[in-house]
């Protein structure tokens, strides 16, 4: 089973990222569960702005890497009370296999699990959990229950004054291993019945002849 996360921190690395590190917290549980895991860092990847799989960038590579996973965590810091641009980048690029499935009727996320991490200041998790979720659902991903876990921190200090409070914080680390156990669990059953799992045609059943183009 394999697991990836694509992460949209603003910060290239190897620069500390508190939403890096609370996604390395879950792999650390997906691992015990025997998940392999991989990490995208979107701001050192070249992914232009557009709808398409192919715009001759690394977006093919990571659109790859999103078909080849069990399980995909969307991470990202929250900036404004939105995703940041990076994260809302990718899905916006995801919308070639959105058109695919509206064409055939056949996703090819059909049956993966999402989850999500956030992490930021003051509030706007739930708004930025909502957001993505929103996403994940309607591109076909499966959404387990308290499938987030996030931190946000006191209000005026800089992030990184946070870093050993979120460390220690006991609901952080219990959202951390209710996530990770939660993706397995609904992974792993996915994985098992995927021979009799069935999809229905998109809503209305009429397939679209074109991609579309907003």
């Amino acid at each position: 089973m394999k697991a990836l996360a694509l992460v949209g921190t603003l910060k290239h690395g190897p620069e500390a990222s508190n939403t890096d590190e609370l996604v390395s917290r879950v792999f650390e549980r997906l691992a015990a569960y025997g998940v392999e895991t991989k990490t995208v860092r979107l701001v050192d990847r070249d992914i232009k702005h557009g709808l398409m799989t192919d715009m001759d960038d690394d977006w093919k590579d990571v659109n790859g890497d999103i078909l080849d996973a069990d399980i995909v965590v969307f991470a990202t810091p929250i900036w404004w009370g939105q995703p940041s641009s990076l994260i809302q980048k990718a899905i916006e690029r995801m919308d070639q296999l959105d058109n695919e499935y509206m064409m055939t009727g056949t996703s090819r996320l059909f049956g993966k699990v999402g989850g999500m991490v956030v992490t930021g200041h003051e509030d706007g998790v739930q708004h930025v959990i909502g957001t993505l979720a929103n996403a994940l659902i309607w591109y076909g991903f499966t959404l387990p229950p308290e499938c987030a876990a996030y931190w946000v921190g006191e209000a005026g200090p800089p992030m990184d004054k946070d870093a050993e409070k979120r460390r220690k914080n006991t609901a952080t680390d219990m959202m951390v291993g209710t996530m990770a156990h939660n993706l397995h669990q609904l992974a792993k059953l996915l994985s098992e019945q995927k021979s009799s799992l069935r999809q229905l045609p998109p809503s209305g059943g009429a397939k679209m002849k074109t991609f579309r183009h907003p």
